[in-house]
């Protein structure tokens, strides 16, 4: 009888290890994330607010000054990256005369990563400008607000990167129009580019991409889901590659050269990422 009550209790044992106990691990490890996620939102909009009140003070009393806001988000999107776990693994110089960069896009997280190494304006969907918190960030430290469906924002929104570059800051566009999970870009819209080559400013290739290309904010994901399961992970890696400055009065050469660029570094990108993880496959 012992013997018998013996081998019950060792098959149950084995049971309650093979089965019940991964799924209470996989059930503890996503209630980790959801508080880990969690968390980090609340920091996400103290750290925001605090800093929007750095900027917002100062431009009451004496006005807007965009050099201070740049420099005050800048600090800000350091800080919000190392807190919401992203690490970023840079490559290429910033250039210190006013450019145009150009970059693939895959996320709202892009221009954050980008911020982080340059004070730039990025030309954003006007949808944007009526998200809570991240809407009026963006309208105070600098940023241009686009309708892309209608053709009078859209030389509207040349005009104000034309006069933002020639006011000695840079601007951050994303050609491809949305984001996507292609290995390389799609189809680049020329109308900046043409901007470019008639005025002469420099066009900085860019290409960025994520280890998980599940990190990627892609079709219809609503933002709040997307945050919950991108950063409820402990880490988010990210590889960023700056390319020399483009400069020509040749549209055609500007489109090419910059989308050829960005091509073959995404694919670089990923191959690097592919070969990380054979080196350290747990």
């Amino acid at each position: 009888m012992g013997i018998e009550l013996s081998i019950v209790l060792f098959l149950n044992f084995q049971f309650q290890l093979k089965y019940i106990c991964p799924l209470f691990l996989k059930s503890f490890l996503r209630c980790m994330k959801t508080i880990r996620a969690s968390l980090r939102a609340i920091l996400f909009v103290v750290y925001t607010t605090y800093h929007v009140l750095l900027v917002l003070i100062p431009a009451i009393f004496n006005g807007k000054n965009l050099r201070h806001a740049l420099q005050i988000r800048q600090l800000l999107v350091n800080r919000l990256l190392k807190m919401l776990g992203v690490v970023v693994d840079k490559q290429g110089e910033i250039p210190t005369e006013p450019c145009m960069y150009v970059s693939n896009h895959r996320s709202y997280l892009d221009p954050i990563v980008l911020m982080k190494d340059a004070q730039v304006l990025p030309v954003a969907k006007a949808e944007m400008e009526k998200w809570p918190i991240i809407g009026p960030t963006t309208k105070l430290t600098g940023v241009v607000f686009v309708k892309r469906e209608s053709k009078s924002s859209r030389a509207a929104t040349l005009d104000a990167m034309r006069d933002t570059l020639k006011a000695g800051f840079s601007v951050l566009i994303y050609p491809e129009g949305t984001t996507h999970l292609l290995p390389t870009t799609i189809d680049f819209r020329a109308g900046a580019f043409n901007m470019a080559a008639k005025e002469g400013f420099n066009v900085v290739p860019v290409a960025i991409d994520f280890e998980s290309l599940s990190d990627a904010w892609v079709g219809d994901e609503l933002f709040v889901p997307h945050f919950m399961r991108c950063f409820g992970k402990k880490r988010t890696n990210v590889k960023i590659r700056y390319g020399q400055p483009l400069r020509s009065d040749d549209i055609d050469f500007l489109v090419r050269s910059t989308k050829q660029w960005i091509d073959e570094n995404m694919l670089a990108i990923r191959q690097a990422f592919d070969a990380e993880k054979l080196e350290n496959p747990i």
